[in-house]
């Protein structure tokens, strides 16, 4: 289990060892094992308080550590990252 400022130093040590690693197009924090439980007054409450490294890279190829410092790394695959065309 990992507390926000736990994550937030994992997240510097990792943007430090995959600096200037092609396909990585950004890192950041990600809450897991977030969960709504019961209360006895019949509202609802969020449990858990877990966080993890989120890093979004280009394709599968790109080599991201599954965790740093006891801290999870989940990938996601967002394919290439370009800017907008738009007008507005």
């Amino acid at each position: 289990m990992a507390t926000l400022e736990r994550a937030r130093d994992a997240k510097t040590m990792l943007r430090d060892e995959i600096a200037g690693t092609d396909g990585v197009t950004g890192v950041g924090l990600t809450r897991v094992g977030r969960a709504e439980a019961p209360r006895p007054d019949g509202r609802v409450q969020q449990v858990g308080d877990d966080w993890a490294l989120r890093v979004n890279v280009t394709s599968h190829d790109v080599v991201v550590p599954q965790s740093v410092d006891g801290v999870d790394v989940e990938v996601r695959v967002v394919g290439a990252v370009t800017p907008s065309t738009s007008g507005s």
